[in-house]
């Protein structure tokens, strides 16, 4: 599937999926998704997880490319499997691809290759990460990452934290035992992203 998105500048846009995405047992599967978010722009890409099934090989690249002041809140989750019928990384393969630039200039990029068969999550069984890029202005980035860090201690069986790499990104990590714990999390990435001006 490949799926390009572009926002004018000035314009807004708010991106989910209707529920959990699903890779299925046979053909490798594959996701490319490019984001082109304009000049003053706010773009919140919010899917839901992604389900590996067992026996599954699957691998998705997202690329977002903001230019001049524009904001953004993008997040990406994980299943370990299908958990409640015990098929924990008993998928083939999952890879995964995030790059964020601004005016062609990286601001961001993550990723993992997992093989099946291993304990990858620490005993949790969701993965979540959020992006949030904020306009470029001294210290709006660690002011999120001050709300995240207090906010994200609230939520039981989870595990996240906060970090301001640049004065415009702020990256968030969840691992959690529950699907609850996880979109917690995120809705709680989301209602603070939205409390800081740089979002407004």
């Amino acid at each position: 599937m490949r799926l390009e998105v572009k926002l004018a500048p000035r314009s807004s846009a708010r991106i989910s999926t209707q529920g959990a995405s699903k890779a299925y047992r046979g053909p490798a599967s594959s996701q490319k998704a490019i984001f082109e978010v304009g000049a003053g722009a706010r773009l919140e890409y919010l899917p839901h997880h992604l389900i590996p099934f067992a026996g599954s090989s699957h691998s998705q690249s997202t690329v977002f490319r903001l230019h001049g002041d524009a904001t953004m809140l993008a997040w990406e989750a994980f299943s370990a499997g299908r958990v409640a019928r015990g098929e924990r990384f008993a998928f083939d393969s999952l890879r995964s691809r995030t790059r964020v630039l601004r005016d062609g200039r990286s601001e961001a990029a993550d990723g993992f290759d997992l093989s099946g068969g291993d304990e990858h999550f620490g005993g949790y069984s969701y993965l979540g990460s959020a992006f949030a890029v904020t306009r470029a202005a001294p210290s709006l980035a660690g002011e999120l990452q001050e709300l995240l860090q207090v906010s994200l201690e609230r939520y039981p069986q989870t595990l996240a934290a906060a970090s301001a790499p640049g004065e415009s990104l702020c990256v968030i990590r969840v691992l959690s035992r529950t699907a609850e714990g996880l979109y917690s999390s995120l809705s709680q990435t989301l209602n603070c992203f939205r409390r800081v001006p740089s979002a407004a």
